[in-house]
């Protein structure tokens, strides 16, 4: 898809973000590792590499892409969850509680991050107003699972970290009971959600989307199956979250190979579209999913009288006749090709 470009400059600072952060995730799995190899700990750091490699990728491609930054976001969590319990499970010093204790409560705003992913894939964009409701509500849900965790140890069984929880606080068993069914029927629905988004994406997209979505489907729907299977036979998500690890591969493969944002990297390396603005180039890459301009409006936040201008600087831009029997929207996206 076309780059989703922010209004912020691209600064030198900005441009090394994803490089730092990219250092920042090696440096943490291989600190974590240095304790040992702990195989139930081994999906989140492969989730680390997975998910900061395709971040640092898309980044450093197209700085300010917003799905480059939610993919390096996650993979940052990963790292830190990772570290945190190799160092929890090995534990060697009281002070290592706090190791611990951070590997333990980020899961469940990790897994809300890496849903943002998913409702946001392929442009970094919620599908429409009502999906960035869901996005909200999958923040809020993800944050009060995570914030019952940091203050008591009601996820510490599950994750096999022997270093004791850093806070002592009463109404530890209310908050497992809230806990469990909550954050259990979280994690579920939350991958379940995926295949939803995917699906409902799918549907009202075309084209080189429409591949991009069907790699990113498959293997959804993989780790969604395994999550179900592995609640059912074990009642752990483990099983899912592992799986897991595929998706980020799946979204990079995608993003960077079945995207028309790669023809258009192509055709602006060769000096071919110098003359469209990056708002231009992303309203004619909805145009050639077939959008209209009621649906580019949903699909950017943008009210109707700011998008049809664009379009029509668009069709200016390209020289196409201001014939009305003449499909321009068809004419636009063929010159675009053509050129």
């Amino acid at each position: 898809m076309i780059p989703v470009m922010s209004a912020v400059p691209h600064s030198r600072e900005w441009a090394l973000l994803p490089l730092f952060a990219l250092c920042a995730v090696v440096a943490l799995v291989a600190v974590g590792f240095s304790r040992g190899f702990w195989l139930p700990n081994l999906h989140n750091g492969l989730l680390a590499f997975a998910f900061s490699f395709v971040g640092a990728a898309l980044l450093f491609g197209r700085p300010n892409q917003r799905e480059g930054l939610l993919f390096l976001a996650a993979g940052t969590l990963e790292a830190v969850m990772f570290v945190g319990r190799q160092i929890g499970h090995y534990s060697s010093a009281y002070d290592d509680r706090w190791w611990g204790w951070l590997g333990v409560w980020p899961l469940a705003i990790t897994i809300g991050v890496a849903t943002w992913c998913i409702l946001c894939f392929p442009e970094g964009r919620f599908l429409s107003r009502r999906w960035a409701w869901v996005g909200a509500a999958v923040a809020a849900v993800a944050t009060a699972c995570s914030l019952l965790s940091a203050l008591w140890p009601v996820e510490y069984a599950d994750t096999g970290v022997r270093t004791p929880h850093p806070f002592s606080l009463d109404g530890g068993d209310a908050a497992d009971a809230i806990w469990t069914p909550l954050a259990h029927s979280t994690y579920a629905a939350f991958q379940l959600l995926w295949v939803v988004a995917v699906i409902v994406r799918w549907r009202q997209s075309s084209g080189s989307a429409r591949s991009q979505l069907t790699v990113l489907l498959a293997a959804v729907a993989v780790s969604a199956m395994a999550l179900v299977v592995g609640l059912v036979v074990a009642g752990s998500p483990r099983a899912g979250i592992l799986t897991a690890t595929l998706i980020p591969v799946a979204a990079g493969v995608a993003i960077q190979r079945l995207s028309l944002a790669r023809v258009i990297e192509q055709q602006s390396a060769a000096g071919r579209l110098e003359g469209l603005s990056p708002r231009e180039n992303e309203v004619l890459n909805l145009m050639a999913e077939g959008l209209s301009n009621a649906a580019i409006c949903a699909r950017l936040h943008l009210s109707i009288k700011t998008v049809e201008p664009v379009v029509s600087t668009i069709f200016t831009k390209l020289g196409l006749p201001a014939d009305s029997d003449s499909n321009r929207r068809v004419l636009a996206v063929l010159e675009y090709l053509r050129r």
